[in-house]
This record gives C-alpha cells, structure tokens and sequence, in this order.
C-alpha cells in the first residue's frame, strides 16, 4: 500500500487530535474551581453523563485561508466515533473515525475515500496505535478523558465567569455564560497536567495562557455547547483555531465498537 498517503491522512488526523486537546484541557481546568458556580456544576455534571451524541466544528484560520472541519458523533465513556467532513465543496474529505480502549490502550480505526485504493482488498479500515500516535506529540488521552483523574486537583484555573444572557441551542433553551481560564494556574496543581500542556504548547508552536471560552447551559444544568479559540501554526503562519462542541443529547443509547477485523488493515 502507499504508505505516504497513509502518512499524510494520519498527519492531518494528528493536527485535528491538537485541536481537541486543547479543547479537552481547558474544559477539564474550567470543571474544578468553585463548586457554586454554574459553568463549573455543569461540566461536572455532563462529565456524569453515560453517553452523549455531539456536533462538532473546528475552523483554522490562517493567512486569510480558513479550513473547516464539521462532524457528528457519540461519546459512551472514553470510546468516541465520529463522521467528518474536512473543507468545503469538491475539495471536502470525509472520514469516519472510532476510537476504544483495548486491552493494549487507545486504538482507533479510520475509513476515508482518501485510503480506499490504497488498502487491501477487502479492506476499508485502518487501524492505528492511537495512543502511541498520541504520545509521538507527547499527548495522554487517557489522562485527558479520565475527569475522574483530573476534575479534582485543578484547583485554581477559574478566573471569571459572566452571564451573557439566554439563547437557544440544538433547539432547546441555555444561557450563555463566558468563562476566563488561566492554564497554567490549572496546571500548577497537577503535574501531570502540566505535561499536557506543554505537548499542545509544543504541537502548536504557541505558549497557552489564559483562553476564553463561551459556554452554553442548559436548563438540566448540563452543558449544550462550548467554544473556544486556540493559538496555533500552520505551515510556519501564526493561526487561529476555533473549536465548537455541541452536545445535543445526553444518556441516550450509544453502540460503540470496532469493526470487523476482516474489514481492518493494521498500520504499523
């Protein structure tokens, strides 16, 4: 199979897993500075969640090009799926993506038209050590999707939250609430979320420091969508990414599992 095409999907995969880090970790600081306020009870709550179905787009901007990507998805404790679109028109990819825990750790299996004349026959899967990719940018997912691990000890990555008023969202009524979090403050506590850190600092070429989020909640006093921007570098340009995640139901049923070995190629 050509590898380097192969190579080149699984680059691009790398920078979208960045993204969410960055997005993962700040919402991980955001849950455990004050108990009473209302963005931090929410996280805490939706973390409580036995599953979720959500929206997702993260939009990177730079040199004033921008390249969006849109997907929907399911999330059953630490396993995920999603199906992607990247771009806009005929020069979109799709790609659908599962991520399990097995008993070696993380794996995710990926399927594009992009890798269809490149597999086997039969096979429409690749199959990739997702946490050995994930620990070539120095990232531990395992700890990031744990918030049983990590709501605890982020103690102090709360600066401020304001009430900016209510809206609707993915049909159903939330208040929109703007959140202040200062990283570095959240990553003095543990130290292991300090590694975290540094790797998305490393990955993206920036330094993270305080970020703003805007949070939706909603009237279950669970979260309906989060947003936030990210610093990042793209070909060596300075670049924005803007990652919204919508969660648009909660504790409903979610079948999630890898597909059938004798549709998988194992890349290694």
């Amino acid at each position: 199979m050509d590898k380097p095409e192969v190579v080149r999907t699984i680059s691009r995969v790398r920078r979208v897993l960045v993204s969410l880090a960055a997005v993962l970790a700040a919402l991980v600081a955001t849950a455990a500075a004050q108990a009473e306020n209302p963005v931090v009870s929410a996280v805490k709550r939706s973390s409580d969640a036995r599953s979720s179905l959500v929206a997702m787009q993260v939009t990177t901007s730079a040199g004033g090009k921008s390249v969006v990507m849109t997907g929907t998805g399911a999330v059953r404790g630490t396993d995920v799926k999603f199906s992607m679109k990247i771009g806009a028109g005929a020069a979109a990819s799709r790609m659908d993506m599962i991520m399990v825990r097995e008993p070696s750790g993380f794996v995710m299996y990926m399927r594009t038209p992009a890798l269809k004349t490149q597999l086997p026959a039969g096979k429409t899967w690749l199959r990739i050590d997702f946490e050995k990719e994930a620990a070539k940018l120095g990232l531990d997912f395992s700890a990031i999707l744990d918030t049983s691990q990590t709501l605890g000890p982020l103690q102090s990555g709360l600066v401020s939250t304001s009430r900016l008023g209510r809206e609707t969202v993915a049909g159903k009524p939330a208040t929109h609430y703007r959140a202040v979090v200062d990283l570095h403050r959240a990553a003095a506590a543990i130290p292991s979320y300090a590694k975290q850190i540094r790797a998305i600092e490393k990955a993206t070429g920036t330094r993270l420091g305080r970020t703003t989020q805007d949070v939706w909640v909603g009237t279950d006093g669970r979260v309906r969508r989060i947003r936030s921007s990210t610093p990042t570098v793209v070909a060596g340009t300075a670049a924005t990414s803007v990652q919204t995640m919508t969660f648009r139901a909660y504790d409903v049923p979610v079948a999630i599992s890898a597909p059938p070995r004798t549709q998988v190629f194992d890349f290694s």
